[in-house]
């Protein structure tokens, strides 16, 4: 199918469900392009003609020089117009502490009168617990408690709860580190294993609110009503009439979130097709633009010493190159520094319930 229609196209990498402790995969990446299909396929053909594949896949590119020089070359043009491209970027491991924030420690302040979502307080704690535990009691643990949380959230056993729960109260923990565990601590003091069976089931899964998240921004940058086309493999499709409900331009205006943080109804996405890769040039230059994003973090993560070309030249430049939005780990801390100071709106999570709860 080719048209002139603009549509915003959107592929994924490192999709791997709860299993958020993935070695292999330990990036998420949702990549966008809004441009006409027509531009698209001009596109491809400008860079990938020597290619005799139909259907471009990161995944093979990546395997030979000569078309990673491609793939280099494509998104080093592609940086030159980056208006037309967003990501949106998850460091799993970095999820699942926030994770353990949001489900463990932010509704125990909240019944204690503390909005741990106000002024990026959530975040901040996320970045400390995240930096501290590996500075303070080394890798092996800060491994072993994240894999622990995740094992408790899926299996929900008393066994996968004690074997999070207990090694907090280990007396070998170095006091300042105490200091943060302290909350978690009261948190099994007050709930004990009742959590497994208060806190909702695939908890782990955070594919949907970021591509929420991801098309959000996009909404702000277009005018007026627009269509979705993603990849039909991707987990979003399971989610349609969810996502159909929460995007459509019917929905009443509505201003949710805190400070930067907040969200603008209607996001406008008049339809949302999930369609076979190989049918749009837009889908194939997407997974390319995911993939190459995904090769070059995790390269990043493993301390850059894997000898990977390819990958060292991708991150010269792409991760900067374009907007979008990361969950991420960063030394930030303060609310000037984590730029979460402003008015706040409306309840973001209860808007959602609302908007999808008529959804069989």
């Amino acid at each position: 199918m080719v048209d002139s229609v603009n549509r915003l196209f959107i592929d994924e990498c490192g999709y791997t469900g709860e299993d958020l402790f993935n070695a292999d995969q330990p990036v998420f990446v949702l990549a966008s392009i809004y441009l006409p299909e027509t531009r698209c396929v001009e596109m491809k053909r400008q860079y990938f003609s020597k290619v005799k594949a139909k259907e471009l896949k990161h995944s093979r590119l990546s395997k030979y020089p000569a078309q990673q020089r491609m793939v280099i070359d494509f998104l080093h043009d592609m940086a030159k117009e980056s208006s037309s491209v967003k990501f949106a970027i998850a460091h799993k491991r970095y999820v699942l502490m926030t994770k353990i924030v949001d489900l463990l420690i932010e509704p125990m302040a909240y019944e204690d009168g503390l909005d741990f979502y106000e002024k990026g307080l959530n975040i901040a704690f996320s970045n400390m617990l995240f930096l501290q535990t590996q500075r303070l009691a080394g890798s092996a643990f800060f491994e072993s408690m994240l894999h622990n949380f995740q094992r408790m959230m899926r299996e929900r056993t008393y066994e996968a709860y004690e074997s999070f729960f207990k090694p907090l109260f280990d007396a070998d923990i170095d006091e300042k580190l105490d200091e943060f565990f302290i909350f978690l601590k009261a948190h099994h003091l007050r709930y004990g294993p009742s959590i497994m069976e208060t806190i909702p089931q695939d908890t782990l899964e955070f594919a949907f609110a970021h591509a929420f998240t991801l098309v959000a921004r996009w909404s702000g940058c277009i005018s007026g009503n627009f269509v979705i086309t993603h990849d039909e493999s991707s987990n979003m499709a399971k989610n349609k009439k969810a996502w159909d409900k929460v995007v459509h331009p019917d929905v009443p205006p509505r201003v949710v979130g805190y400070d930067r943080r907040k969200m603008h109804f209607p996001i406008r996405a008049e339809e949302t097709d999930f369609a076979k890769s190989e049918d749009f040039a837009g889908l194939q230059l997407t997974d390319i633009m995911a993939g190459a994003m995904a090769r070059c973090l995790k390269w990043n993560l493993e301390g850059e010493k894997t000898g990977d070309d390819y990958a060292e030249e991708l991150y010269s430049f792409l991760p900067e190159s374009f907007s979008g939005h990361m969950i991420w780990p960063s030394l930030s801390v303060t609310p000037e520094e984590l730029g979460t100071i402003g008015p706040n709106a409306e309840d973001a999570i209860e808007h959602f319930i609302n908007l999808t709860r008529d959804i069989e």
